[in-house]
């Protein structure tokens, strides 16, 4: 990836700011960090974003999807009105196409950008995203506390239309499309298994038969991508959440560099940039190339390609560390305690040897001495 110098002030620092860019080609949002002479200002907009720029994904990245999905299920909701005007229904089922097109553009681009590592979740541990994710398609998840978390009456009302589904606590599976996608990436890169997740999304978008009426589309789309949306939350460290009161009311007028959001987003994403131009010093291999390890020692020349597999397995652990200490026991408490600080110090073992680099996400650093083991899942308020 080819960047382009960092503005340097009298002492040599990286002078650039976070701005929060819209994208006029497929309306996403994205953080990005911009020279001060760039002439792009915070909340403003960009024709599309350039191959070569390094962009986050926080909030309130994904939630802009949500206009173009409340478009097309309430459009369904005023198509019952008219049964038999086939005028307004035929201009109604415009808009939902039109609505669609949208959803379509802004799915593609946060798929195409994850995949090719020029997007990033800032704050977000994708080996416990995966986990999360992999719990929801094998185990399923709670229907009233996804309803609860993310503020919604989605999941419950979908289960209510097929009751012989049920049992005594509605469970709601995350299903691919693909039954084979999650035998196999659920032992690849993490970062190719959210790709996917957004490729799945998108074919349900594009799949005519999701579009016979609104709780169908409930039921293959919206669900899914709501699922997604609180696997992020769950996986996520809260600052970058945007609802500390000193982040409310993102706009040009308003100076936002020194709030607790974006002195978050400019840490997350300076480390990201060197944790790229490490890996492209280290290795000319593929982004999400993943060669074997064939003896028990790590070639650092292999670092940037062998992080997945050395991190996988914190991560599974720290995650059910993280559940032990969400119980209402008090061992089960300490043991988590106790896992979290043995897996924290583990890493940045490996970081003191060279064999992690040392911009990479610590499963467990973020919740050392936090009281709990994990952050609750929730919605920006």
């Amino acid at each position: 990836m080819t960047e382009k110098p960092m503005s340097a002030g009298r002492n040599g620092s990286d002078t650039r700011r976070v701005v929060l860019l819209k994208s006029l080609a497929t309306n996403n949002r994205f953080y990005t960090l911009v020279e001060p002479d760039s002439g792009l200002h915070n909340a403003g907009t960009i024709e599309d974003f350039p191959s070569g720029i390094v962009l986050g994904v926080a909030y309130p990245c994904l939630e802009d999807g949500l206009n173009d999905f409340a478009v097309i299920r309430t459009t369904f909701e005023t198509l019952d009105y008219f049964p038999n005007d086939d005028e307004m229904r035929r201009e109604l089922m415009e808009m939902i196409g039109e609505a669609r097109d949208k959803l379509t553009s802004r799915l593609r681009e946060l798929r195409d950008r994850v995949s090719d590592r020029t997007a990033h979740f800032l704050g977000t541990d994708l080996q416990e995203f995966r986990s999360y994710a992999l719990d929801m398609v094998r185990r399923g998840y709670p229907r009233r506390n996804l309803d609860s978390m993310m503020k919604l009456n989605v999941f419950a009302s979908v289960s209510e239309h097929e009751p012989a589904s049920n049992g005594p606590e509605p469970l709601y599976f995350f299903s691919f499309r693909d039954p084979r996608i999650d035998a196999e990436l659920s032992a690849g890169s993490a970062r190719r298994f959210v790709a996917a997740m957004f490729d799945d999304i998108l074919a349900s978008v594009a799949d005519d038969r999701c579009y016979t009426s609104r709780h169908v589309f409930d039921r293959d789309v919206f669900q899914k991508f709501i699922a997604m949306m609180f696997i992020n939350y769950a996986t996520t460290d809260p600052i970058f959440y945007g609802t500390h009161k000193a982040d409310y009311g993102v706009s040009g007028e308003k100076a936002m560099d020194d709030t607790p959001l974006y002195v978050a987003v400019a840490k997350q994403l300076r480390e990201i940039e060197q944790s790229l131009i490490r890996s492209e010093d280290a290795s000319p291999a593929q982004p999400d190339a993943r060669p074997r390890i064939e003896a028990p020692t790590v070639a650092l020349s292999d670092v940037a390609d062998n992080e997945d597999l050395i991190l996988g397995p914190i991560a599974s652990i720290c995650a059910v560390a993280r559940r032990l200490g969400r119980l209402d026991d008090k061992d089960a408490v300490e043991m988590s305690r106790v896992i979290m600080a043995d897996s924290d110090m583990l890493v940045q073992e490996l970081k003191a040897r060279g064999i992690l680099s040392s911009a990479v996400y610590d499963p467990a650093g973020n919740h050392i001495g936090s009281g709990s083991c994990g952050a609750v899942a929730r919605a920006p308020a």
